[in-house]
């Protein structure tokens, strides 16, 4: 069991998705009394037998802490956990600081700080950058925006899961266009691998040789994996799933839209996602969308 060191500030942690778990795992195992929160309270077994608490409501978990943490899927989870019946602002304490580590739009992040705000808290943007490997070994990236102040007083609690803390500014909506951007370089990596492995493929080239090479041009560890990932259509295994990549797509392509920018190679994503989505890959590793450049596997 985990023990709680009395000088560390109380922290609710909502939503206990792969991610959200290995995340509040983290924060427990730095010592901070946990509050968690998530629909199938199930999930939070492991961390109630480490020592955290369970709250039957969001509005019950902002009651217990001066700051939370929410990990979820998307606008509409975020914003019904934070402002629907019996939400984070329902029992927010005054001056509570809530951290958002999901991908979601500018457009939410910014209202989500004027609720805050009006509730006489403060919102921090943090969405993380990493798949569950990465949160499980406390090795995320995070962009955060919002008051200095607020980021400050936060930094030891991200810091415990996102040792690499890029603070972007002041608007919040900030920190979540550079996640989508992250998350945007990231998808067109994974079409470029998907699209070099068919052409070996097709072309009759060495097994080996495609991979050997996107490991020379692509050296980050995460898109070694990716490459591993494609080759062996190792989509079972899943990261993010197909529905969520679908998702964070659309994102990238609204929020350059509301710069007057056409992001083509994103609407080319969207497209292979909606492919394999109809096809019933929408619970598969996102990655899957590169079986529509390779076709069935050769026998």
């Amino acid at each position: 069991m985990t023990t709680s060191s009395p000088d560390k500030t109380s922290v609710a942690f909502l939503g206990l998705g792969k991610m959200g778990l290995a995340m509040a795992t983290n924060l427990q195992r730095a010592g901070y009394p946990l509050v968690v929160w998530n629909r199938s309270p199930e999930k939070a077994g492991r961390l109630l037998a480490g020592g955290a608490a369970f709250a039957e409501s969001p509005a019950a978990a902002a009651q217990s802490a001066d700051i939370l943490i929410s990990s979820l899927a998307d606008d509409g989870s975020l914003r019904a956990v934070v402002a629907g019946p019996d939400g984070i602002l329902a029992g927010l304490r005054p001056g509570a600081t809530h951290i958002g580590t999901s991908t979601v739009s500018p457009s939410l992040s910014d209202e989500l700080a004027d609720l805050h705000t009006a509730a006489g808290g403060r919102y921090v943007a943090g969405p993380v950058v990493g798949r569950v490997p990465a949160a499980e070994a406390a090795q995320l990236v995070t962009f955060v925006a919002g008051d200095a102040g607020a980021i400050e007083a936060v930094r030891p609690v991200i810091t415990t899961y996102a040792p690499m803390m890029l603070v972007v500014g002041e608007q919040q909506s900030q920190a979540a266009i550079a996640k989508l951007i992250a998350n945007f370089l990231g998808a067109s990596g994974m079409d470029l691998i998907g699209q070099a492995l068919a052409w070996g493929e097709k072309s009759g080239l060495p097994p080996g040789l495609v991979p050997q090479m996107l490991s020379g041009f692509f050296g980050n560890p995460g898109t070694r994996e990716y490459i591993d990932k494609i080759r062996e259509r190792d989509f079972d295994n899943v990261g993010f799933t197909a529905a969520g990549g679908r998702k964070d797509v659309q994102l990238m392509i609204d929020a350059a839209r509301a710069v007057r920018l056409r992001l083509s190679s994103a609407e080319a994503l969207r497209a292979k996602l909606d492919v394999v989505i109809a096809r019933g890959a929408q619970d598969q590793d996102w990655s899957c969308f590169t079986e529509v450049d390779r076709g069935p596997t050769q026998t």
